[in-house]
């Protein structure tokens, strides 16, 4: 049993990739979902195909403050949504990196320091903008994404996006202590390889690494897919889920274990 009904998501890195099961199944539940994308036209693409599906929760896009036009502060954004919805109970974050092939004598400090400023500020940032609001919340949630390496250490992944998605997984755990008695929980899911294809296989959507190479480390024998993803996502944000935080949840079909 997983109830969703009548709450709201923030969801940023839900038009494409990986996310789009995700934005189904909650919506499917009677989630609303905004959003936050940098993907306008790849976002009204899954608009469009939700309406048809007349899920009862509702789907809309959203850009961040900078993005739009006149520039507003991202709190201002988050409080147009409390407006318009009521309520802001659950904030996912699944901002990834690029994939680019990379190695300690490539990367330089600049390098490093921007892939973590877009990973971990940007989940911090979506936390403590929604946080007056999922204080007011019933059943108040926060999904951030890890990865396996960046939890366990590896080679396989960008070397960048790994150590940006260890300081993702320490964030969780640090704001999990600290919010717990107010209920919130925050848990971070630990991606494996996951497939990641553009919605509706759109040219204009983003490149993502082959990651197939995977295959034969991962014990299930078979990549992820993004409904195994949005399962994940759905049990986190379910009120259900309210006595776990704190945790790293493995999606990854055993390639933590190799």
């Amino acid at each position: 049993m997983q109830t969703l009904e009548q709450r709201t998501c923030v969801f940023a890195g839900a038009s494409g990739g990986d996310g789009v099961a995700a934005v189904k199944a909650l919506c499917k539940g009677g989630m609303n979902v905004v959003m936050m994308t940098h993907q306008p036209a790849q976002a009204q693409e899954l608009i469009k195909e939700m309406e048809k599906l007349e899920y009862p929760g509702k789907c809309e896009a959203m850009q961040d403050g900078k993005c739009q036009n006149p520039p507003i502060s991202d709190a201002e954004v988050y409080r147009q949504i409390f407006e318009k919805y009521g309520s802001i109970d659950v904030v996912i974050c699944n901002t990834g990196g690029d994939g680019f092939e990379d190695s300690i004598d490539s990367v330089d400090t600049e390098l490093m320091m921007k892939e973590v400023g877009h990973l971990l500020g940007g989940s911090y940032s979506m936390l403590k903008c929604a946080l007056p609001y999922l204080r007011q919340s019933r059943a108040p949630r926060v999904i951030f994404m890890t990865t396996v390496e960046g939890v366990r250490g590896g080679r396989l992944e960008s070397f960048t996006n790994a150590v940006a998605k260890g300081a993702v997984a320490a964030l969780g755990k640090n704001c999990a202590a600290r919010l717990a008695s107010e209920g919130i929980t925050v848990n971070c899911i630990e991606k494996g390889a996951i497939e990641r294809l553009p919605h509706n296989g759109a040219d204009h959507g983003p490149k993502f690494k082959d990651i197939s190479g995977m295959l034969p480390l991962i014990p299930a024998g078979r990549m992820g897919t993004p409904e195994d993803l949005a399962q994940a996502i759905c049990f986190l944000a379910s009120e259900e889920s309210s006595y776990v935080s704190g945790t790293v949840l493995d999606v990854s079909g055993g390639l933590s274990l190799v």
